[in-house]
């Protein structure tokens, strides 16, 4: 496919462009939002784990001053006691790891949903050129994250500042109180700032996921070409498609005039147009057509009523009128009842007399 400018690219992606994209690794990212949702997922996990988490912790500190072992201090038992203090870590940090970690699948997932592609975990060389790096570092990609990384920081500072300037009390108070205290309200203050920082990132996140899809749908836009050679390989060449239709309108027809010798009556022009009508009153609440055609269709239809010795009625309008306002295989409309019921009337006499 031929390279075009930017500016040709004035089409939305098609769905198939965008299968394509997928199948091979390129969809909407974005980091602020699995960032934000570890972030929350910490702060949930230290809230539901507190109790558990400061009791640990307390016991530690009181092993580790105490430090009392039941038998010799040789290597053994430092490896013993190491492995020890190293499961118990474990289970009390699983929560954090398995939060955190769930936070960033479902994030990743609610930006781009979930997608196996193979391609995209293929070696690729060409990205380890030292010239594919610089023109990454230097691109205006990368000059946009880092402006939007500034802003980014700014804020959070202003966040931070703007909670810890009248909190000079809570400071000057933890200097005079007790360790554990002191130590409340350290935690006290850390989490009301990680809570409002926090907020703030969830904004951002929420902009940068709607950023982040507009920009994925901008980079495959397509050109009007583009678009026209994707319909064409979709519904084949004009040609292909037109000798589709001729055959299964030879088909429709064969079927339509193996019909007409079942036909009650044919309403003719006498010589453009030409229907086939039937009635049985046991099954069918209105007259339907078996068959319809014009000039040299009319001509075969009369010609098969001939042979199979189907009355031919020539009622001008009527004809018309049913070529125009009826399809194969459907009742006659109602507006047409009289007419057609005063034509079958008439039939059914003359059989009835022969």
């Amino acid at each position: 496919m031929a390279d075009s400018s930017a500016s040709d690219r004035t089409e939305p992606p098609t769905p198939e462009r965008l299968r394509k994209a997928r199948r091979e690794g390129q969809v909407p990212q974005s980091q602020e939002l699995p960032s934000v949702l570890m972030l929350v997922a910490l702060l949930l996990a230290v809230v539901l784990t507190a109790g558990g988490l400061w009791q640990w912790f307390t016991t530690v500190v009181e092993k580790g001053l105490a430090f009392r072992l039941s038998g010799p201090m040789d290597i053994d038992a430092f490896v013993y006691l190491f492995k020890e203090r190293g499961i118990e870590a474990m289970k009390v940090l699983a929560p954090f790891f398995l939060a955190t970690s769930a936070a960033s699948v479902l994030g990743s997932v609610a930006v781009s949903g979930l997608v196996l592609s193979p391609k995209a975990v293929q070696w690729n060389f060409a990205r380890l050129a030292p010239s594919s790096g610089l023109k990454q570092v230097f691109s205006p990609r990368s000059a946009m994250n880092l402006g939007i990384s500034l802003v980014k920081l700014v804020l959070l500072a202003g966040i931070a500042w703007a909670y810890l300037r009248d909190k000079e009390v809570v400071c000057l108070a933890m200097a005079s109180a007790m360790p554990l205290g002191a130590l409340s309200m350290m935690l006290q203050l850390a989490f009301g700032l990680v809570a409002r920082i926090t907020i703030a990132l969830a904004v951002l996140a929420v902009g940068d996921v709607v950023y982040q899809k507009w920009q994925y749908k901008r980079q495959l836009r397509m050109t009007r070409q583009e678009v026209k050679e994707e319909r064409r390989s979709h519904e084949g060449s004009p040609q292909v498609k037109h000798r589709m239709q001729a055959v299964h309108f030879a088909m429709l027809r064969k079927r339509m005039l193996r019909q007409v010798p079942q036909a009650d009556v044919v309403v003719v022009n006498p010589t453009h147009v030409a229907v086939a009508l039937k009635y049985d009153a046991a099954t069918m609440e209105a007259p339907i057509a078996l068959a319809k055609g014009a000039d040299l269709l009319c001509d075969k239809i009369k010609e098969i009523a001939r042979e199979h010795r189907v009355p031919i009625i020539e009622k001008p309008e009527l004809a018309r009128a049913l070529y125009a306002g009826v399809e194969v295989g459907q009742p006659v409309p109602e507006a047409l009842y009289v007419a057609v019921a005063e034509v079958l009337a008439m039939i059914f006499r003359m059989r009835k007399q022969a």
